[in-house]
């Protein structure tokens, strides 16, 4: 038994209220695992100690909107450090009671109390978990390293959700009250109390939410981030055409304009002039200080004006397969908070903004603006002749902006001019290519910022000039940015608009990711025709093998790459013929999700899928070996039809981990075609004809991957 004080017992008792009236809620019986194993950096009276946090409890698999979702029970495991249990107990380092290496510990003297500030999320708000308060008492024995494990347990409270989509927890700070086993013979003094900040946040688990409608609830709160915390309202209008106001139009600075410059353009395109096309882009994701060696959350929204300028061939049948969109970009992010371990490692936490700025020594009427950029085809049925890779860049000049800070919980006055000298970011994305997939830039993608630098800061503080502090934290290069973009609204016309502004990216959670094997029995191709009159390709089995990241706010394009292979394969004739064949490997092979389906499953689409077959027809009237190629459907330089990279669609199952796909005219989606590059003359293989619907089921091995949005 050990006593605590009356403070810390206080809060034990609401912990012991919430367990039981938390008994009366029945929990579904398909759960799923949540939980993470978390270090935080805890400021005490001495000084600051790292403390490890271990979280444990289940959720149901899904929930529905407007039910509540019950966690099951909450286990928490605090690893107190030996330095840390001396400071509880009262001893000098002198005096340590941390054991010799080949000695037993004493028996932990020490409990209390933990509070995990957890906070839910999902599409459309972001509100406090209300987890209780666990009472703590230690482990038997301590570890070889002297660490004390406290373990404690309660419930917590059901949430409601809002919207489809996912509800994640994330936990990013604790608050520990520890006290000595002899606490009651002692003052209320001896409690230690600990305010503990991790470097990030964490996300425990999420729940796949179902029915209902793909908007949020009318009473709940919008403009909240599932990345990075964002406040409700928007930043969304229009940004003028060129000529309307001298502060919007393309930016003459020269190191803006190196962004036209590299690469050159190719040489027989035409320009055209336009007023251009506004579009407000909301998008969510991560800064990584690289002094701070940490991650900092950030929500931005880009007000864009594109098609100013557009280049296209002057020669469509002979000219480059090429389209260049220019245009002009105002970037503004919202106020985020984010820890960083600065000031002497004290735990530090700030609010900060990234806001617009004119390039260095540009006068009051230059424009404002950053320099925007696409290159892509300009008919993606022809194959490329002068561009594989369709991207997007953007560069512009901002200026950090600091708010508020805390240190160690203490807030400190930075005053209203706490800010940098503008620096030059340029970001990029890749858009698609005929390999990986073609796909619309107004979709939404992935965005990276490298190498940023930050500035020094200066006019920070009130009493004193506190800016050098800032600059030790946080300035310097080699700082990295990502985020993921939803899709692009126009505010003119209200499309792809969620209540007058851009929508939230669209970001995938993987569970058991890895180097992960699918392999689908009895696969197979089939040519178009009537009932008996078809050609088929048949293999007993196609192993497909991908690298897949597991994780929260992954990507949904390229969200694996890998390889297909096929075994014991055969070319059965329209006029019952069969014959041996062998397929070769595919080598390169990219996947991504398309969308989710209104059941809540994924749907995939495997790119790069060129089935080149070799068909040994010896012993028949054909004779010798021949070729057939299945792939794509293309134009050529001359618009004759070729092959080219194709594509698989289907639809994945997570309750049973198999993806059923349709090779070929497939009813959820892709197309494939036999090459006329074939030499095999086998009837009822028709060159250039597109194929009729074949079947591929792929089944993964337990644990086989879950896919979920978030």
């Amino acid at each position: 038994m050990h006593p605590i004080p009356r403070s810390a017992a206080r809060i034990a008792a609401m912990t012991a209220l919430t367990v039981s009236s938390g008994a009366l809620v029945a929990v579904p019986s398909a759960m799923a695992d949540i939980g993470a194993e978390m270090r935080f950096v805890c400021a005490g009276q001495a000084g600051t100690h790292e403390v490890g946090l271990r979280v444990d409890s289940s959720v149901p698999a899904t929930g529905m909107v407007g039910e509540p979702i019950q966690p099951g029970t909450v286990r928490v495991e605090v690893g107190v450090p030996a330095e840390l249990v001396d400071e509880v107990v009262g001893k000098s380092p002198d005096e340590s009671s941390a054991p010799p290496v080949t000695g037993v510990a004493d028996a932990p003297a020490i409990s209390g109390v933990a509070q995990v500030g957890v906070a839910v999320q999902d599409a459309v708000q972001e509100r406090g978990g209300g987890w209780p308060a666990f009472a703590l008492a230690a482990a038997p024995s301590r570890g070889e390293d002297g660490t004390v494990q406290l373990t404690g347990s309660g419930v917590a409270p059901p949430v409601v959700p809002q919207s489809r989509g996912g509800l994640s927890w994330v936990a990013g700070e604790l608050n520990l009250s520890l006290v000595p086993s002899d606490a009651a013979t002692r003052t209320e003094e001896a409690e230690l109390s600990l305010r503990c900040t991790a470097e990030k946040e964490t996300v425990l688990g999420t729940v796949r939410v179902q029915g209902g409608s793909q908007n949020p609830a009318l009473n709940a709160p919008s403009g909240v981030s599932r990345q990075a915390a964002v406040p409700p309202g928007n930043l969304c209008k229009e940004v003028p055409a060129p000529g309307v106001d001298p502060r919007y139009d393309i930016n003459p600075h020269p190191a803006l304009m190196k962004l036209y410059e590299d690469p050159p353009r190719p040489d027989g395109l035409k320009a055209t002039e336009k007023e251009g096309v506004p579009n407000c882009i909301k998008a969510t994701g991560f800064v990584n200080l690289k002094k701070a060696d940490g991650a900092v959350p950030v929500a931005l929204e880009t007000l864009l004006r594109r098609h100013v300028i557009d280049y296209s061939p002057i020669d469509l049948f002979s000219g480059p397969n090429y389209f260049e969109d220019v245009g002009y970009v105002v970037n503004q992010t919202y106020p985020a908070s984010g820890t960083v371990l600065g000031f002497g490692f004290m735990p530090t936490r700030a609010v900060a903004e990234a806001v617009q700025s004119r390039a260095p020594g540009q006068g009051e009427n230059a424009p404002i603006t950053g320099n925007f950029r696409y290159r892509g085809l300009n008919d993606t049925l022809k194959l490329p002749n002068v561009l594989d890779d369709m991207t997007l860049r953007a560069m512009t000049y901002v200026r950090l902006k600091v708010g508020t800070a805390a240190v160690n919980g203490v807030t400190i006055d930075l005053g209203d001019n706490c800010t940098t000298d503008p620096t030059l970011m340029s970001a990029h994305g890749f858009v698609g290519s005929q390999k990986a997939g073609v796909r619309l830039a107004t979709d939404g993608q992935e965005i990276v910022v490298e190498d940023l630098e930050i500035p020094p800061f200066k006019g920070c503080g009130v009493t004193e000039d506190l800016s050098p502090l800032l600059t030790a934290s946080v300035s310097g290069a080699g700082n990295y940015a990502r985020a993921e973009s939803g899709k692009w609204c126009d505010p003119v016309g209200g499309g792809d608009c969620v209540d007058g502004a851009g929508p939230l990216p669209e970001t995938i959670t993987v569970k058991s990711g890895g180097k992960i094997t699918a392999v689908a029995d009895n696969f197979m191709l089939t040519t178009a025709g009537p009932p008996g009159r078809v050609g088929q390709v048949t293999c007993e089995s196609v192993t497909m093998r991908l690298e897949m990241d597991e994780g929260h706010w992954k990507s949904r394009f390229l969200l694996a790459k890998g390889g297909m292979s096929f075994e014991d394969c055969d070319v059965k004739s329209s006029e019952g013929d069969l014959y041996p064949a062998e397929i070769a490997p595919i080598t390169d092979l990219f996947v991504s999700i398309i969308d989710f389906n209104e059941d809540g499953s994924p749907r995939f689409s495997l790119n790069n899928v060129v089935i080149n077959t070799t068909v040994d027809t010896n012993g028949s009237d054909a004779g010798g070996k021949c070729t057939l190629g299945f792939g794509g459907f293309y134009f050529g330089p001359s618009f004759n039809i070729v092959t080219g990279p194709g594509d698989i669609q289907g639809r994945y199952d997570n309750g049973t981990g198999v993806l059923a796909s349709e090779p070929g005219r497939g009813a959820s989606g892709g197309t494939l075609m036999t090459g006329p590059e074939s030499t095999c003359n086998l009837p009822g293989f028709f060159k250039g004809a597109i194929l009729g619907t074949g079947t591929a089921d792929f089944k993964f091995p337990r644990p086989w991957p879950e896919f979920t949005s978030p």
